[in-house]
């Protein structure tokens, strides 16, 4: 009821907005670059959110996460570390919790795109814009794209005068977080940009045996260098840093009488045993640590009837994690220090045409290489720890027999090295047909080597180790050996417009995705190492609407997408650690509505609402009965900003309300127990001039727990972890803008 309540408020607000709307205020264009062309939102074929630089103060966005709650078709739900986050756009996207698995919508900074979308998960600082596509986006985007894009476009230098900000943040759980910019010009043909910020607050997960966790003591910095020598050519040079040291991702979660009683043996507190109590003892810390550099160098050059870019960028990470598996005071299993590293290079070549007859185009090549490491030589990373088998031989009834599969000091050693060669050529061509009918056609050609060197080593000195039957063998399968695999195709979109008057624009199309295959780093016993490309095709009918002098933009469509070869993250029996398989097909078929409105000069409103049936057609997960996870069947949300002027400047009151139905939160463990709903309320309250800024905001206002993921019962303790969003928060921040 809840659920048909809010949507039948969502639409009766629109219906009301119709009459109510006064002569005063008009909706801003907003210009898009997601079809790698600058062209109005209103005008391009494609569902896309954008999210503006206002917008994204306003409603003070500061990561990824926040800016689900603005997209009712986007989810972002965080596990294990930050890297392991999934972004899902319409009910599908992938866990990036082994190296050899690459996201299902493609995570793209100034054009490039970034081969792991957890480089995305920092603070977002000195963006111009954020936009979401929706549906496979294979022709301009390639590979990895068969969900949607999420593009981040940070801003360029400022070439006419010298602007900046300077930004303070003050908030619950010792908050503290500054931000500042600076831009202008050097000469005339030479600008630069500074950002920066640095964040920390300590962690909102209370511990009783130690710090508390999922606090954070973030920084990154930012600089770009533009040189325009002449009205032809534009060369950009962008340099970044992000620095991340945090006590993410700690779970919540029940224990079982064998993890219980013995913390009663040994005198350590016990817990309450609430998953969604915020309170939660462990022995080993969670930590996550991250270093990455990236440098971006984006050249245009104006030709008579085109402009040639190229895209040259080079990235590189390395970060550690480490987690208490079983979430528990007692020395049991975990995670210390499991070391990853990355880098990236690419090169983009385009062609956009700027032609005066009715027909345009853009021709482009890509090539990338990239490599992703586990691990180092002899080094352990998982830890067994002398609980194991007092907490193992209770739980599954085994007793002191349980000791035969399982040591204290058993530990796993990982070395593995994945590399990836990618070259691809696309074009696509738009023609108008007549005034008011225009075609467009699109095609790429992807070639794509991957060589993967795999090393995993269980060591244990139980009995039974050798026979594949003790717990690292059956979590961890051992393999040293090295896999190849070469894979090509083509990927393409076929759309027809119709703008019916200059306020209403109708579109239908056709496109195509793909995701890469690859070889898993981690797989159970018997489990496959190679997975196949996943496939996409995506169905879709939309209408794009400027209504009531351009005070009402209203935007639908409806869509149905097909995926071949679904690649999902199974959970290891052993409910410890993850493998890709291919086993299940999968559809995702809806409808969107979005919509801004400025029904009164000093109100404006904006919202969605989306209804989604997301199911398994085929294979495994459909033979189990299994839902889509993170795909309700409806999810929406609402914003309305009040602005009333007072003294020099102006007063105003941001409300954000976003909700999700019920909904699974793991592809495989799906008892109706863990099923939920979710609802956030974030509300901003402010006053603000030319030059200062100053507003009181809560976030979850309404401090609902939520868990973003949910891990299967380990099975050697029957622990359930659930790795919960924040509570409550609450601050205050005070910016203040200068330019000359």
């Amino acid at each position: 009821m809840q659920i048909i309540r809010t949507a039948t408020s969502v639409v009766a607000l629109t219906a009301i907005s119709f009459s109510t709307l006064a002569q005063e205020g008009m909706l801003e264009e907003v210009i898009v670059t997601a079809t790698k062309r600058a062209e109005s939102l209103q005008d391009i074929p494609v569902s896309v959110n954008a999210l503006s630089e206002n917008t994204i103060q306003e409603a003070g966005i500061d990561n990824i996460e926040d800016v689900a709650a603005l997209v009712p078709s986007l989810t972002v739900s965080p596990n294990i570390s930050p890297f392991a986050t999934a972004i899902r756009i319409r009910g599908f996207g992938t866990s990036q919790n082994d190296p050899s698995l690459e996201a299902s919508v493609a995570y793209i900074l100034d054009g490039v795109y970034m081969g792991t979308s957890g480089l995305g998960m920092s603070d977002l600082t000195d963006i111009e814009r954020i936009e979401v596509l929706q549906g496979p986006q294979g022709t301009l985007y390639g590979k990895n794209s068969n969900a949607g894009v999420v593009s981040v476009i940070t801003k360029s230098p400022n070439t006419d005068q010298t602007e900046g900000f300077v930004e303070a943040t003050a908030g619950d759980y010792s908050l503290q977080k500054y931000v500042a910019s600076v831009s202008g010009p050097i000469t005339d043909s030479i600008a630069y940009l500074l950002a920066g910020s640095w964040h920390q607050y300590d962690g909102w997960m209370q511990s009783n045996t130690g710090d508390d966790l999922n606090g954070a003591e973030d920084w990154n910095a930012r600089g770009k260098i533009l040189w325009q020598p002449d009205d032809e050519l534009s060369v950009q040079l962008t340099a970044s840093h992000v620095d991340r040291n945090t006590s993410c991702c700690a779970a919540d979660a029940t224990q079982t009488f064998a993890v219980i009683d013995q913390l009663e043996v040994r005198a350590l507190p016990v817990p309450k045993n609430d998953a969604f109590d915020y309170n939660n003892n462990v022995d080993i810390d969670s930590n996550f640590d991250l270093t990455a550099d990236a440098l971006n160098v984006t050249l245009d050059y104006e030709l008579a009837k085109a402009t040639l870019t190229s895209i040259t960028a080079w990235s590189e990470y390395d970060y550690k994690t480490s987690y208490d598996a079983e979430r528990s005071d007692l020395a049991v299993l975990g995670v210390e220090d499991d070391r990853y590293t990355g880098d990236l290079w690419s090169q983009e070549l385009r062609l956009t045409s700027d032609l005066d007859g009715p027909a345009q185009y853009m021709a482009g090549l890509y090539y990338s290489l990239e490599e992703r490491t586990r691990g180092a030589p002899g080094r352990g990373v998982v830890v067994v720890g002398e609980d194991i088998i007092a907490v193992g031989g209770a739980y599954t009834g085994l007793g002191p027999r349980f000791a035969l599969g399982v040591q204290p000091g058993d530990t796993v050693v990982f070395n593995s090295k994945w590399e990836s060669e990618t070259f691809a050529l696309f074009g696509q061509t738009s023609y108008n047909l007549t005034e008011a009918w225009v075609a467009t056609l699109g095609l790429r050609y992807t070639t794509e080597t991957k060589d993967t060197d795999l090393y995993t080593q269980p060591i244990s000195s139980a009995p039974l180790f050798g026979t594949g039957l003790t717990l690292v063998e059956q979590a961890f399968a051992p393999v040293d050996e090295d896999f190849n695999r070469e894979s090509d195709g083509f990927t393409g979109l076929a759309n027809i417009t119709y703008f019916a008057t200059e306020e209403v624009m109708v579109f239908a199309s056709v496109s195509t995705g793909t995701k890469s295959g690859g070889f898993n780093g981690v797989a159970a016993e018997g489990a496959s190492r190679e997975f196949d490309d996943e496939n996409t095709t995506n169905y879709e009918l939309g209408i794009k609407s400027q209504l009531l002098d351009n005070r009402l933009q209203l935007n639908a469509s409806a869509f149905y997408t097909e995926f071949d070869d679904l690649q999902f993250l199974a959970q290891q029996p052993s409910g410890v650690g993850f493998y890709v398989s291919n086993a299940a097909r999968g559809s995702s078929g809806g409808v969107d509505l979005n919509f801004n409105a400025a029904p009164w000069e000093f109100l404006m409103l904006s919202g969605g609402l989306q209804y989604l049936d997301a199911k398994y057609t085929e294979g495994e997960l459909e033979d189990a009965d299994l839902d889509v996870p993170y795909a309700p069947d409806w999810s929406g949300n609402l914003a309305a900003t009040l602005l009333l002027p007072l003294a020099d400047g102006v007063t105003y009151l941001r409300g954000d309300y976003s909700f999700m139905g019920d909904h699974f939160t793991n592809p495989t463990y799906q008892d109706p127990k863990v099923e939920q709903d979710k609802t956030l309320v974030n509300v901003r309250l402010g006053w603000r001039n030319d030059n200062w800024d100053i507003a009181a905001w809560v976030k979850n206002a309404t401090d609902e727990a939520y868990s973003s993921s949910s891990a299967a019962p380990i099975g050697f303790s029957g622990t359930e972890a659930q790795f919960l969003e924040a509570p409550r928060t609450y601050g205050v921040t005070l910016r203040y803008s200068f330019f000359d």
